[in-house]
Formats: C-alpha cells, sequence, structure tokens
C-alpha cells in the first residue's frame, strides 16, 4: 500500500472556487486514490475578507497535511516574504523543522535545505514556473513537479491549480519529504494570491 512519502506519482488539486480566502489541497497517488489533504485552520475572518477583495499575495500562510483518516503528516509554514526570504517551511505535525524550500538567487529557482540549512537539492523551474526540475545534492534530475494547464477561465479567475509530482527513484529523507511538499510550497508562494471576489465556496 502506498502513502504520501511512498508514491512514485502525486496529483496534487485544489477546489475550484473564488475567492481563495483559505489555502486547500488534496493529494491523490497516480489511481486516484486520495493520500492527503491539507488546509488553512483558524483564518480570521477580516484576514479572509482582505485576502479576497485584495489578492495578499504575500500574506503569510500556515497548512496543516493530514492523512486520509486526519492523522496529522506535516506543517508548511510560508511567512511574509517583506520580513523574510520567499520560501516554506516543513516541520513535523509537533513542530520540529525538517527542512525548508527557499528562492535562490535566480528566478523560479529555489534550494531545498535540511534542518540545519545545508543544501540537499534543488527546483529548477522554467520561464513560465509551471514546469520544475528536481534535483537532488549532487546535481541527478530525481523528480518532476508540473504545473497543469486548466484552461484560460479556471486560470485565471479562481486558484483551483492541479500539480503533477514523479519520483523517478528512492529518496533520503529530507529531500523526499520536500519533494511530496514541494507543489504545495510552489501554489503557495506563487500561486495565491490570484483571488478575485466573484463567486463563494
Amino acid at each position: 500500500m502506498t502513502d504520501l512519502f511512498t508514491s512514485p506519482v502525486l496529483r496534487v488539486e485544489q477546489p475550484r472556487r473564488v475567492p481563495a480566502a483559505r489555502s486547500r489541497y488534496k493529494v491523490f497517488d497516480g489511481q486516484g486514490t486520495l493520500l492527503a489533504k491539507a488546509d488553512e485552520r483558524d483564518v480570521p475572518l477580516r484576514r479572509q475578507a482582505s485576502r479576497a477583495l485584495f489578492g495578499e499575495g504575500d500574506d503569510r500562510r500556515t497548512v496543516y497535511v493530514e492523512d486520509d483518516r486526519g492523522h496529522p503528516l506535516l506543517i508548511l509554514e510560508k511567512p511574509k516574504s517583506a520580513r523574510f526570504p520567499l520560501g516554506t517551511w516543513v516541520s513535523t505535525p509537533d513542530g520540529a523543522l525538517i527542512g525548508s524550500i527557499r528562492l535562490d538567487t535566480h528566478r523560479f529557482r529555489y534550494v531545498l535545505l535540511d534542518m540545519a540549512e545545508r543544501p540537499v537539492g534543488r527546483l529548477e523551474g522554467n520561464r513560465s514556473a509551471r514546469k520544475f526540475k528536481v534535483l537532488d545534492g549532487h546535481g541527478a534530475h530525481v523528480a518532476q513537479v508540473d504545473k497543469k494547464w486548466k484552461g484560460a477561465a479556471t486560470e485565471l479567475l479562481t486558484t483551483a491549480d492541479r500539480y503533477g509530482v514523479e519520483i523517478f527513484q528512492p529518496l533520503p529523507d529530507p529531500l523526499r519529504v520536500l519533494v511530496v511538499a514541494a507543489p504545495l510550497a510552489i501554489d503557495l508562494m506563487l500561486y495565491e494570491g490570484k483571488d478575485w471576489p466573484l463567486d463563494g465556496f
């Protein structure tokens, strides 16, 4: 039986809704079996309203990842980049840091760091920020994260993004965990500001 950390193929989807006052995701394996859910919790109504009206793509977000039975797996935190470097920090459910995904010196390139801030790999995005090669610490292409096209109306007017992850070989921790977290981190850092006040959930 595969789970979030053993499946070689992952599909990450957001519900089609506007506005994205709270970040929400579902993660499936390659056969469409639900492996995990992820969402923000306890987002104040004022902050939700502000995101709905103004986008607030640079707002701080904390996403909790649980398996299909509700058991906690990970916490992803994206602070406001005005105070911190653009990135997402990945922790265990009890708050122990696993590592982080941080913007490198080039646009759409991110370094994957362990808990001691040592590089264990990197994400190299193309010019459209839709295809990301995952390279390990030796530069080998070990996984691929792609943002899928869902049509012009969905792409422009909603936050219903979809990602595919392919992992080509077994990966050591924390690289494996950071690869699993990568599509959520990419979405939080690059795409969760597409909020338009047109409809409800």
